[in-house]
């Protein structure tokens, strides 16, 4: 009898033995990694619960399973309950609190960075839910695609209205709110765009993507700014070209077109995800419509822009700080009963848009956002 290490025909031997005697193989039995040891002749240790008799090269192995069955799992256990290692009256200590602050501030936890970072969090999501909350007057009366594009340029529109105020706070936490704050913005927009292109999108286009939406955010914050200064006619030419697209441009210069060539045109701004493609393929007469709404709808947006920017001028220093900024109002059908209808067909819109997604009939970043 010899103790020698087993090739790989000879492990698989031992494990149709176990299986014929009803046995659970050993693990030591299972090779780690079957491929190296077939290419390399690598060989592994047999089992401590198996015996290998042999008498010549061209013999057969004998073997004596060992007889201990495996041992059956340990029932679960409950933890014991939480029992407070600190004593309450340490924790009632004025000291004790006091030497806890200290420590807190050694370590950060409440320095001018961290507490701008924690405070913009709940700022940042007040201006995300704005899509969700306006769902029917972005993509039902405002005629957009319900798009990654449509929920950046509308929420970007809200975080610049936020930076207006936080311009104002005193150094250095105007900077370093403004700086989170925009940090929040594109965290939670590459985590939307990951989502939208899927998993095995290249990170290559994700990089360039998000070069594209900072390269974006710039120009727009430079336009809302500028337009601000000059006037509220310099404010709604910003709107419709960071909003609307500047939507009806491409139809004013190609209204002496031929129809067919239209067509041509709008199918080529589907694959490109166009959203003038959007309006133009509701046909002649709804796109007339919604060239004739435009101007209203501008003017709605230009009104939000200044109500909202009165309702921050009154919000004190301190609430700000503290991330008590309030809530941003509608910016469209302001008291209208039926907004709530509105709200819902916006919503089956998102829905439709969604399935022909499914279907193959939009391409990937047309994908409903929310």
């Amino acid at each position: 009898m010899i103790s020698q290490r087993l090739s790989v025909a000879r492990a698989t031997h031992l494990k149709s033995l176990y299986q014929v005697l009803g046995r659970a193989v050993p693990s030591s039995i299972h090779l780690r990694n079957p491929q190296r040891a077939i290419h390399s002749s690598s060989i592994t240790p047999a089992p401590a619960a198996v015996t290998v008799t042999t008498t010549s090269s061209t013999a057969t192995p004998s073997v004596e399973p060992s007889s201990s069955e495996p041992a059956a799992p340990k029932p679960f256990v409950a933890p014991p309950p939480y029992k407070q290692s600190t004593p309450q009256w340490l924790i009632d200590s004025p000291t004790f609190v006091r030497s806890m602050r200290v420590v807190a501030k050694l370590l950060g936890h409440n320095s001018k960075t961290t507490t701008a970072i924690r405070e913009t969090r709940g700022m940042y999501q007040l201006c995300a839910e704005r899509e969700v909350k306006e769902t029917g007057f972005l993509y039902v009366e405002c005629k957009l695609p319900p798009t990654f594009q449509t929920w950046f340029a509308f929420t970007n529109l809200h975080v610049w209205l936020l930076t207006t105020r936080l311009r104002a706070l005193p150094s250095p936490h105007g900077k370093l709110y403004i700086q989170e704050l925009i940090n929040h913005f594109f965290l939670d927009a590459e985590y939307r765009l990951r989502a939208v292109e899927g998993p095995k999108c290249p990170e290559r286009i994700i990089k360039n993507s998000m070069i594209d939406l900072r390269n974006q955010w710039n120009g727009t914050t430079i336009s809302y700014d500028v337009a601000l200064m000059k006037g509220d006619v310099e404010l709604a030419s910003a709107v419709w070209r960071n909003v609307f697209a500047g939507r009806g441009e491409k139809a004013y210069k190609e209204k002496d077109l031929a129809e067919e060539e239209k067509a041509k045109l709008v199918e080529a701004r589907k694959k490109d995800n166009d959203p003038e493609a959007f309006v133009g393929a509701l046909g002649s007469r709804e796109d007339v419509k919604a060239l004739e709404e435009l101007p209203g709808l501008v003017v709605m947006y230009v009104a939000h822009v200044r109500r909202e920017l009165k309702r921050l001028e009154g919000v004190s220093d301190e609430l700000i700080l503290d991330g008590e900024m309030g809530r941003f109002g509608r910016v469209g059908s302001l008291g209208d009963p039926e907004m709530k209808a509105l709200d819902e067909e916006g919503v089956k819109l998102v829905q439709q848009l969604g399935g022909e997604l499914e279907r193959g009939n939009l391409t990937s970043t047309s994908a409903p956002i929310s």
